[in-house]
């Protein structure tokens, strides 16, 4: 009786310890909802998105892009020349000073930096006056000193040139003049390759025939350059 007493006792403790067990465990609720495919922490070494696709700072750099660049001719640039030289107005001296050739000239130009222009031109005239023929001719150096940067398509400058040439004419000796011209302008550059160009200042000629130096004024001056 004793014996079946105790084991009825054991019976009893084995079943109340398994009901406190059971109340310990939290059941688990299966989940329905389905896992995202391919997401980025799925695999560490796929490329990230930026955070926010509309501010390209937040996530990959973007290459900056230049919005300078040159616009005009700088250091370097080689080109050819055309000018046309306009006709002074004498205000200073004995007589009338022989006007040089007013076809124009062609040249070369070289920039030895980005400001200073180095100039070389020449120019040839050609003319019918009863029957008989008139030459003229000018060859000249100078110099152009723009302003402002390469940056720039306008670049305001200042010119200063010599030159050796004679009117058009029947007798080149009688002609035969030394000049110089100091002016300002401006150059336009269309592209680092083509400008125009105006100018306008004060002239000095002093013909070899006459020896009467004559100041003038007023000596305009256009051109055109395409640079390579």
């Amino acid at each position: 009786m004793k014996r079946l007493f105790v084991v009825l006792l054991v019976t009893l403790s084995s079943m109340v310890m398994a009901q406190e067990i059971g109340t310990e465990i939290t059941p688990v609720t299966p989940d329905n909802k389905p896992k995202p495919v391919n997401q980025p922490n799925d695999n560490p070494y796929a490329t990230q998105p930026p955070a926010n696709p509309e501010n390209p700072k937040a996530g990959a750099p973007v290459a900056a892009v230049d919005a300078g660049g040159e616009r005009s001719a700088g250091k370097g640039a080689f080109g050819i020349r055309a000018t046309f030289n306009g006709q002074g107005i004498p205000v200073v001296g004995r007589g009338t000073a022989a006007a040089p050739a007013e076809t124009g000239t062609i040249g070369l130009a070289y920039w030895g930096s980005d400001n200073l222009t180095v100039l070389f031109d020449l120019g040839f005239g050609l003319g019918i006056s009863g029957g008989g023929a008139l030459i003229g001719f000018a060859a000249g150096i100078g110099m152009d000193y723009h302003f402002r940067t390469t940056a720039d398509a306008l670049r305001p400058l200042i010119n200063v040139q010599v030159a050796i040439g004679s009117a058009i004419s029947a007798d080149i000796g009688n002609a035969l003049q030394l000049s110089a011209q100091f002016g300002g302008g401006a150059a336009y550059f269309f592209s680092p390759h083509f400008s125009v160009s105006g100018r306008i200042g004060l002239g000095l000629r002093l013909p070899f025939a006459t020896g009467s130096m004559t100041l003038t004024t007023f000596t305009p001056a256009v051109g055109a350059a395409w640079y390579f």
